[in-house]
């Protein structure tokens, strides 16, 4: 079976990896966006879990609110890798988001469209400025070295 898959990086941040894909290139249904960082707690907190959760949240509604300016259907699948149980003060954590977007059938587009990488750098920037860099909890790195 042939790799049918393609991913594309883009440099949109200084602080974290991001690029976007799809599993299938052929019939293109789906697409996802992938960012990665490593996250440091700015202070102590008694529930990891809760901080966690309320990130994830907040890149939900952040992908909700910005949706009808682009060619995904209003569905959204928000994984988002963090470790409540790894994360402590001084110590940079890994964290890992994919975001499922679900293309309109309005039209056919490919994975290379100008269309398609606006809409996903328009989206990934909006997690990043709206959700991740305002919050009080973590400092962002891009690599986990000091």
């Amino acid at each position: 079976m042939l790799k049918q898959g393609r991913e594309i990086k883009t440099d949109i941040s200084k602080l974290f990896r991001t690029s976007y894909g799809t599993v299938d290139t052929t019939s293109l249904k789906s697409i996802f966006i992938n960012l990665s960082t490593w996250v440091e707690p700015i202070h102590e907190e008694t529930n990891w879990e809760r901080s966690v959760k309320k990130v994830k949240n907040k890149i939900k509604h952040s992908i909700n609110n910005h949706l009808l300016e682009t060619p995904f259907k209003n569905n959204t699948i928000v994984d988002l890798d963090l470790r409540p149980s790894g994360i402590k003060l001084g110590k940079r954590s890994f964290m890992r988001c994919e975001i499922t977007l679900f293309l309109n059938n309005m039209k056919k587009l490919d994975i290379k469209s100008k269309e398609i990488l606006q809409a996903t750098n328009h989206l990934t920037n909006k997690v990043i400025e709206e959700t991740l860099l305002i919050t009080k909890t973590f400092k962002f790195h891009k690599s986990k070295g000091k």
